[in-house]
């Protein structure tokens, strides 16, 4: 009987190795082992549970169910292993134009572990439309006025921490220009402390013509009283032909 029982476990025993997926019927009892002391061991094999979740849903981590997408992310649905530590079926927007909801709740990631959520802004520079007379300085979110001896076009401008944008500076042959000028003139009349800024072009009839080395050159003569330019008060009156006119230029003359 020793030796037929022997055998019998030599038979049995590589069964136990297999994966047992049902009940076992008295497989500790002294039929299957001789000595009680013998110990038979079993080692689990786990399977995780698998979660099928419609859109809009997603597999929070070590949780056993599918939950609402949170606002603030992409939830497109899908079947998923349980997980102890990682959310699956979830991603950020690639862009947030939202707030996020339960962005950092337990329901994306385990309490206990040490994982973070990295969210990369993405900036986008400040646009700002300059009219004309004006520029965009570096660092700036706003437009300023031209400043004398530049000119400025006006334009539409992002935000820059380093340089100015939609000025220029005057430079030969046309070296100045007013405060929130667009353009550069070729020379200046004084007048005391005052200025009238001269240009190539004749605008008025009649004008007044300076002549230069380089040319003749023409300031604005109207019989409306028109201060010099648009930093004074003071006026330049002149007689023609028994007609009394004011000599300004183009930062003031029609405005």
């Amino acid at each position: 009987m020793k030796k037929l029982l022997l055998l019998s476990l030599l038979i049995t025993q590589p069964a136990l190795a297999e994966l047992i997926n049902g009940d076992i019927i008295n497989g500790c009892n002294t039929e299957t082992l001789h000595d009680i002391n013998n110990i038979t061991n079993m080692f689990p094999v786990f399977s995780a549970h698998k979660h099928t979740c419609n859109s809009n849903e997603f597999l929070p981590a070590y949780t056993d169910g599918c939950r609402a997408c949170p606002v603030g992310y992409t939830c497109n649905g899908g079947t998923y292993a349980f997980n102890e530590t990682v959310a699956q079926g979830i991603t950020e927007k690639s862009l947030l134009n939202e707030s996020i909801t339960y962005g950092c709740s337990n329901n994306l990631l385990h309490p206990n572990n040490n994982n973070i959520t990295n969210m990369i802004p993405i900036w986008t520079a400040n646009q700002h439309t300059c009219a004309p007379g004006y520029y965009l300085p570096a660092n700036v979110d706003s437009c300023m006025i031209c400043p004398q001896n530049n000119y400025c076009i006006g334009g539409t401008y992002a935000f820059n921490e380093t340089e100015n944008q939609g000025i220029e500076q005057c430079a030969n042959p046309t070296p100045f220009a007013p405060v929130e000028s667009t353009v550069c003139y070729p020379h200046i009349l004084h007048i005391d402390n005052d200025v009238v800024y001269l240009k190539s072009t004749k605008l008025t009839k009649p004008s007044l013509n300076i002549g230069m080395d380089d040319g003749i050159f023409y300031a604005n003569m109207t019989t409306t009283p028109t201060p010099m330019n648009n930093a004074t008060e003071h006026f330049l009156k002149i007689e023609y032909d028994g007609v009394i006119y004011y000599v300004c230029d183009d930062t003031t003359y029609g405005k």
